[in-house]
């Protein structure tokens, strides 16, 4: 019964801090004056310095003007970068179909930002999948817009009821982790409108949120950290976002295309944005103090009206381990499971009656509870499912298990190739050219001991630009007659290039 009556009481204690934390906004004439009092008592090194991240996760605090160091945590599945935090799904938020449910993840995502002084997570992540190697698409919220804007509204929703600032991205069109760094999503504007911009606008427009986050790759020819017309012309002035436009972790290209090109922060930190770039800019007027200061304004403004200025962000009364939060995403993982098809009633799994059951798949153990990148948050318990299946059925049946196919990486390791069918050396010819039709000699070539991979050689060498191609070469010869298996990973064809395996 105490028990009980203590849950009560720190549920009722976080919702009069949500409530707290919605009425202690203050107007937005108050804002703006202050914003504007605050402004005018920077310099402008000052101003450069502070669109340019430091330390990786923060923007930089101005302590004379009381500004605090503001930090970041990846985040579209849960708190990432400060320890064991509650996960949650991506995709699988979205697979629910339940708009509330979002905003209670959304919630608690808020309070474990708060728990870890968190001021902005980055996150939800919104894009359509284009395609479904995208190595991100776990994290996003699926291919029909109106679901992915319902859901991105209530998380965002959710979070900032915290005093946190959402942080809604990849802005916009972001298809492939492949080559990101080069990729370009051509898009009509008919379809950027109806199917890629609907979840960021609702973002803007109905969930007003703290802040958007410019993606890797270009969209109709121009990088995002750079493109004025997607950052300023729509989302600033059309939708009219007020908050931050950041960069993601080194998306950004040039200074001064950046600086007028709607970008207001670099992150992490400003490897562009910065004293030795912008103040000869501003100086010779390619860039204007004016240009600057909307974008000092807009991190002023961000500061004061999540109340960052004025309180501690760390907030001592939340608990680290959130018990609510394990029984919200326990709900959203059951919500989000679809069951296609079911052949004679096999589930659920009667215990009485199953005698054995194999576990395949390289995935199956160890736990696998979320993707990678800045979505690999880690649990305080993951449990696999080899071991999940094990504990369900107990010692009334026995679970066997194998990893399956090996993986890339296993292939790579136990395959013997040489470069010529004798005397040649261990691994694959690798030959790279600055052409289409591998004519010439290569600008590279070199053996690749275990893989063949264009996207470090596109960095290696500035000739590899327009169209330009590649081959690989090896020989096997097995010492005995046998089965061989092959296994050759295609990755996101990068714009241009043609590829030749022999």
């Amino acid at each position: 019964m105490i028990r009980k009556v203590r849950w009560i009481v720190a549920v009722l204690l976080l919702a009069v801090l949500a409530v707290l934390c919605q009425a202690a906004q203050p107007s937005q004439a108050d804002v703006e004056a202050r914003v504007e009092s605050l402004l005018k008592q920077l310099s402008l090194e000052e101003k450069v310095d502070l669109i340019g991240g430091v330390d990786d996760f923060y923007i930089r605090e101005i302590p004379r003007i009381h500004l605090p160091r503001l930090k970041m945590s990846d985040g579209p599945i849960g708190v990432r970068n400060y320890g064991p935090s509650t996960a949650f799904g991506g995709v699988g938020m979205a697979a629910a179909w339940d708009s509330d449910l979002a905003q209670r993840v959304g919630t608690i995502i808020g309070q474990d930002a708060r728990a870890r002084g968190v001021h902005f997570m980055l996150g939800p992540g919104v894009n359509i999948y284009r395609s479904p190697l995208n190595g991100r698409n776990f994290e996003y919220f699926g291919e029909d817009p109106f679901l992915a804007a319902r859901t991105a509204v209530a998380y965002i929703q959710g979070v900032q009821s915290q005093g946190v600032s959402s942080t809604v991205k990849h802005f916009m069109g972001n298809k492939s982790e492949f080559d990101r760094h080069n990729s370009d999503s051509i898009i009509d504007e008919r379809t950027m409108r109806e199917i890629y911009l609907p979840a960021f606008e609702a973002a803007v427009k109905e969930a007003n949120v703290g802040a958007v986050m410019d993606s890797y790759n270009l969209t109709n020819g121009l990088h995002l950290t750079q493109n004025g017309y997607l950052n300023t012309d729509v989302a600033k002035k059309e939708w009219g976002f007020t908050g931050i436009m950041m960069s993601d972790w080194d998306a950004t290209y040039d200074a001064v295309g950046a600086a007028n090109g709607g970008l207001d922060l670099e992150m992490p930190s400003g490897k562009f944005m910065n004293r030795d770039l912008l103040l000869p800019a501003v100086c010779a007027g390619k860039v204007s103090e004016a240009t600057l200061d909307d974008k000092v304004r807009r991190i002023l403004r961000t500061a004061i009206r999540f109340g960052w200025m004025d309180r501690d962000q760390t907030e001592t009364s939340i608990s680290r381990l959130s018990a609510e939060g394990r029984q919200v995403a326990l709900e959203g993982a059951r919500s989000g499971m679809v069951l296609l098809k079911n052949d004679g009633n096999l589930l659920p799994l009667d215990k009485g009656k199953t005698k054995s059951i194999a576990v395949i798949g390289p995935d199956a153990y160890p736990a696998q509870p979320v993707g990678g990148g800045s979505g690999a948050v880690q649990p305080f318990v993951a449990v696999s499912f080899l071991e999940g299946i094990a504990n369900y059925l107990g010692a009334g049946a026995k679970v066997y298990y194998a990893a399956g196919i090996p993986t890339l990486e296993e292939m790579a390791a136990r395959t013997k190739f040489t470069t010529e069918a004798s005397g040649g050396k261990p691994g694959l010819k690798a030959e790279f050219y600055d052409n289409a039709n591998l004519s010439g000699q290569p600008g590279i070539a070199r053996v690749e001991k275990k893989r063949v991979t264009i996207q470090e050689r596109l960095e290696e060498w500035p000739r590899m630009t327009g169209r330009f191609g590649g081959q690989a070469t090896s020989r096997r010869t097995p010492r005995a007659s046998t089965w061989l298996l092959f296994k050759v990973r295609e990755r996101t064809v990068v714009t241009g290039c043609t590829w030749t395996r022999r």
